[in-house]
């Protein structure tokens, strides 16, 4: 046994980039499959996959054809103004000694020089060795995607036909239940943080300050996280606003940034975990921040992917689900 856990741990740490294909795929089709399910009812299951594959391939390319080149080009700027913008905080009469005593000027420094490496994951040796591999690991993903969502209902019915047959219905009813609460909370968390990187890049152009696209990325990623994601993210742009824009400006940046925070944590967020589940900030803060160092913004998302649904196994387990509950109710009438 001890051979046997030393081989597979071997095995793992050598297959932790197909692995990580693996997952990142898995997690892909199980979001496009609800889409692709819908489109089958009104046309051939291949054409609705097809065109569903195709949408988001295009989606894709779209994406990073507008924001990419924007990042790369505009971090230059970021990595120059933010240091400049706190040195001026600690010379201000106002905020100078409580910045100094924060040593602002080179905390601000220190972030936006490793900002590119934690975007990106890992450290820049590891990015030129994986650089030539990304091809291969988008048509990997891509393929398996596809496979995933030709054949993983068929895969997974078929696991389950391997347990006792009076466990069945229970697994496929929780099962069903973690997906469903899994999926609301995902897409519910994609789009509040599409939604707050849209706001934060409208803020950043009404102030003209450099280094919008990565701004935006920036809060985007850390919007994931509820309640203090927000705050974190828009930081860095209220510091620009602070020294770079009129109080106007400044003001008017601060006041809608934290005018969304409120309404994000008590609409939004809400309304996604009523449908779904709750997850406190700790937690996706702590899996977050070690996905994003480890494989930058794709390991900050896949971490809490995986989270996600590991809460909602527990949670559907322990009978604290919607379903558990309207099922014992159930069975207790």
């Amino acid at each position: 046994m001890l051979g046997l856990t030393f081989a597979f741990l071997g095995l793992v740490s050598a297959s932790a980039r197909v692995i990580g294909w693996l997952l990142v795929a898995a997690a892909l089709a199980a979001l496009l499959h609800p889409v692709v399910g819908v489109l089958a009812r009104r046309m051939p299951r291949g054409v609705a996959l097809a065109i569903v594959v195709l949408a988001a391939l295009g989606l894709t390319v779209a994406i990073a054809y507008a924001v990419v080149d924007d990042i790369v080009s505009q971090l230059g700027d970021l990595q120059r103004a933010v240091p400049s913008a706190a040195r001026e905080l600690e010379r201000s009469h106002r905020f100078g000694e409580a910045a100094r005593e924060m040593h602002l000027a080179e905390r601000a420094k220190a972030f936006v020089d490793e900002l590119p490496e934690r975007l990106r994951g890992g450290d820049v040796q590891s990015a030129i060795r994986s650089a030539a591999t990304r091809g291969v690991a988008f048509l990997a993903t891509g393929v398996l995607t596809i496979f995933f969502l030709i054949h993983g209902p068929r895969l997974l019915a078929a696991a389950v036909r391997q347990l006792p047959a009076g466990r069945r219905d229970d697994v496929r009813r929780i099962g069903m239940a973690v997906y469903r609460r899994w999926w609301l909370y995902i897409t519910g968390t994609l789009t509040m943080a599409t939604m707050a990187g849209l706001v934060a890049y409208g803020c950043a152009s009404a102030i003209d300050a450099p280094g919008k696209a990565p701004l935006a990325l920036w809060m985007a990623l850390l919007s994931a996280i509820p309640v203090v994601g927000v705050v974190l993210g828009a930081l860095p742009l209220i510091l620009l606003a602070a020294t770079t824009a009129s109080w106007q400006g400044s003001v008017g940046v601060t006041v809608v940034l934290l005018g969304w925070q409120v309404f994000e944590a008590v609409v939004l967020q809400r309304r996604v975990e009523e449908s779904s589940l709750h997850i406190g900030p700790f937690v996706t803060l702590a899996v977050a921040m070690i996905g994003l160092e480890m494989y930058g913004i794709g390991g900050a998302l896949v971490a809490l992917v995986a989270t996600v649904l590991a809460a909602a196994i527990l949670d559907e387990v322990a009978g604290h689900g919607p379903q558990s509950s309207s099922a014992s109710v159930t069975s207790g009438e």
